[in-house]
């Protein structure tokens, strides 16, 4: 069955002794990996095979005011080709001095899809938010369909960063889009206050990377190129972010 599954819901909030996580199962289900007073780390599973043809994903999610929360996703997902659009939202509120971490894994667009991948984000007070998402169009010898994808961050005075990528085959073929690049890999940084600590250290940009400071609190790193993700500052990037956002906080959550 497609299309018509209820979204993925998962909330946490911090208790005296271990953080009240809950969730709902809809194409994807949560598993706790790791978990503490204040928050928890979580792995999203599919319940059935994705990304088919009419089927849309749906992930709300709700980290209360003090909490954090570790997403991560622990397989790559395949948009398959067929006569209906597709579409992957995760739609996030993040609470004054909780944060909100998301290691993306590939999203490969298969040949004859037509799919959108879009994020919301709502941040409060303090709140941070850390996401990465990985892109990959086509799959071996594919050029890829059709792709568009979309992030609107707000915090409580207005937006913070609104980016819409039109990647269908057209669109990125002019000039100054995407070209024959096959890959993108992109970290956005929300809610770094201004500060001792400011704006999160980009390190040394290399081939296909370009660091885009955000006119407020915040950072957008992004590789692009034409084969595997070869960058070598998304994935270091991504783990010394998440470390320094747990840090900021009253209580660091144990490693696994």
């Amino acid at each position: 069955m497609t299309g018509t599954t209820g979204p993925t819901r998962l909330s946490v909030a911090p208790t005296a002794s271990r953080s009240r996580v809950h969730h709902t199962t809809g194409h994807l289900t949560v598993r706790v990996m790791d978990q503490d007073a204040d928050g928890a780390r979580v792995g999203l599973l599919a319940t059935q095979a994705l990304l088919l043809s009419g089927d849309h994903v749906r992930i709300e999610v709700d980290v209360a005011p003090g909490a954090w929360l570790d997403v991560v996703e622990t397989t790559g997902t395949v948009a398959y080709g067929g006569d209906a659009p597709s579409s992957w939202t995760i739609d996030a509120a993040v609470g004054d001095g909780a944060v909100l971490t998301w290691e993306g894994k590939p999203f490969v667009v298969s040949d004859g899809t037509a799919v959108h991948r879009g994020t919301r984000l709502r941040l409060h007070g303090t709140g941070r938010a850390l996401m990465q998402e990985k892109v990959v169009l086509g799959r071996a010898g594919q050029s890829g369909g059709d792709l568009t994808t979309s992030l609107d961050a707000t915090d409580d005075t207005g937006p913070v960063q609104v980016e819409h990528l039109d990647l269908g085959r057209q669109a990125r073929r002019m000039p100054g889009v995407f070209g024959d690049l096959r890959s993108m890999d992109t970290v956005t940084a929300l809610g770094w206050s201004p500060g001792p600590v400011g704006e999160p250290a980009a390190g040394t940009t290399g081939p296909g990377e370009t660091y885009f400071p955000l006119d407020r609190s915040g950072a957008v790193l992004r590789w692009m190129g034409i084969g595997r993700f070869r960058d070598r500052l998304c994935d270091p990037a991504f783990a010394d972010w998440r470390d320094e956002a747990m840090r900021a906080r009253p209580h660091e959550p144990a490693q696994v």
